[in-house]
């Protein structure tokens, strides 16, 4: 009997040998593991606010008192928070109940000569573990596209696709019509879904794939979006949807998380049709209590984000000069080789003057002292740190008592940030 610890090292183990195989490991994994899928599923995708639409939804629900599993990607400080069941990161218990059959599937597809990748292994995981543990609903997030991804192997009873970006280009196309046509794949016939507001261009290809697929297609637009006042650390918001919800509280501070919350509504309104009893007063309760770690998290005098998209650093840079001009401003940052695209250098010089660069812990960082040159010349004034630890120091000296450090890039830096500050993570 492997441990909990022993399961995830098995998990991370396949990074070697995995290879994705369409839908077919995933599958396989399923039946090797007798998950018959019968928790009912919102599937979401999109290039940025998959997780915080996740976690608005998940806090609805369970506020309205229904046993929910959330499946987000990627974990920030421990392999755990991937998968939750009611808000609780999976259980060490739970983690050898469902993790000893994933293996031992796992296993028995090698000796056939099919290797299963760590996203199709915590896919399966989730999946298993939702239906084991009679869960009410389960909200799955997409983990790259939408069309291949392992989970697009889920019947749901409802799908979003939150916003489109430029990322994953090399898998997904260079276009945002190319990257919306893959998003786009999780759409099912018959299964409504839900498009936060989009560009001409992607409404068309959203519009499209619902035609062929018979879905009921509700795309947002901005002007749904009556009234919003932000703050710090959330802001008010009033929307015209399928009814008039009038001065929501939400949580997480952005403009974009009003869209997000807009999408979630959109999505309550939807699973209200299909006869779930979601009450108001837990619509306003999930929303206004809804937590999600570096995405514009405030510890102290310090912000973490994950930006590590030119959408993402662009929602940063808005929400610093709305609420963060007048402040003394050091930018902490670590990004991904792979990741960095030109106008992010760009974005991030215009987030601070004075500018700290580390290196993730990820083989695919960019080394701290290259990300430093390439934004000092795009006229930042950057200096590269040795680890973390030195990064960390060096940002508080030059913030001092009242500066504000803005920590953001890789989400590997974020969480390994959240670590040495010593946040929880569940």
């Amino acid at each position: 009997m492997l441990s909990a610890q022993q399961v995830i090292d098995a998990i991370h183990g396949s990074y070697q040998t995995g290879s994705k195989n369409g839908h077919q490991n995933v599958l396989a994994l399923l039946e090797l593991m007798g998950v018959g899928m019968k928790t009912p599923v919102i599937h979401v995708a999109g290039t940025n606010g998959k997780g915080s639409t996740c976690a608005m939804l998940a806090a609805v629900l369970k506020a309205s008192g229904y046993k929910v599993g959330l499946y987000t990607s990627p974990f920030l400080q421990h392999y755990q928070e991937r998968i939750r069941v009611d808000g609780v990161p999976l259980r060490d218990d739970l983690m050898v109940k469902y993790g000893n059959p994933l293996v031992e599937a796992a296993d028995a597809l090698r000796q056939h000569n099919a290797f299963v990748t760590p996203f199709e292994m915590g896919t399966a995981l989730a999946l298993a573990a939702f239906d084991g543990e009679n869960c009410d609903f389960a909200i799955v997030e997409v983990g790259m596209g939408g069309r291949l991804d392992p989970t697009n192997i889920v019947h749901p009873v409802a799908c979003a696709i939150t916003a489109i970006g430029l990322d994953h280009m090399g898998f997904l196309g260079d276009t945002l019509e190319q990257i919306a046509g893959e998003k786009a794949g999780i759409i099912k016939p018959g299964v409504p879904v839900v498009c936060y507001p989009a560009e001409e261009g992607v409404r068309q290809v959203f519009a499209a794939a619902a035609v062929e697929a018979h879905a009921p297609l509700i795309q947002l637009d901005e002007g749904a979006l009556l009234h919003a006042k932000g703050d710090l650390h959330g802001s008010v918001m009033t929307c015209q949807l399928g009814r008039l919800w009038t001065d929501v509280r939400i949580n997480l501070p952005g403009q974009y998380q009003q869209r997000n919350a807009m999408t979630v509504l959109a999505l309550v309104e939807t699973l209200a049709r299909q006869g779930a009893a979601i009450p108001e007063a837990a619509v306003r309760e999930g929303l206004a209590r809804t937590v999600w770690p570096a995405r514009l998290e405030w510890s102290g005098n310090m912000l973490i984000d994950g930006a590590h998209n030119p959408q993402g650093v662009a929602a940063l840079a808005d929400y610093v000069q709305e609420h963060l001009a007048d402040r003394r401003r050091v930018l902490l940052s670590g990004v991904l080789k792979d990741k960095l695209q030109p106008e992010m250098l760009e974005q991030m010089v215009h987030i601070a003057r004075e500018i700290v660069t580390v290196t993730p812990d990820s083989p695919r960082a960019m080394e701290a002292a290259e990300y430093a040159a390439h934004l000092n010349g795009c006229g930042g004034h950057a200096r590269a740190a040795e680890s973390l630890a030195a990064g960390l120091a060096q940002a508080c000296e030059l913030a001092g008592q009242d500066g504000i450090i803005i920590a953001a890039g890789s989400l590997y830096f974020a969480g390994a940030l959240r670590e040495a500050l010593h946040l929880p993570w569940q």
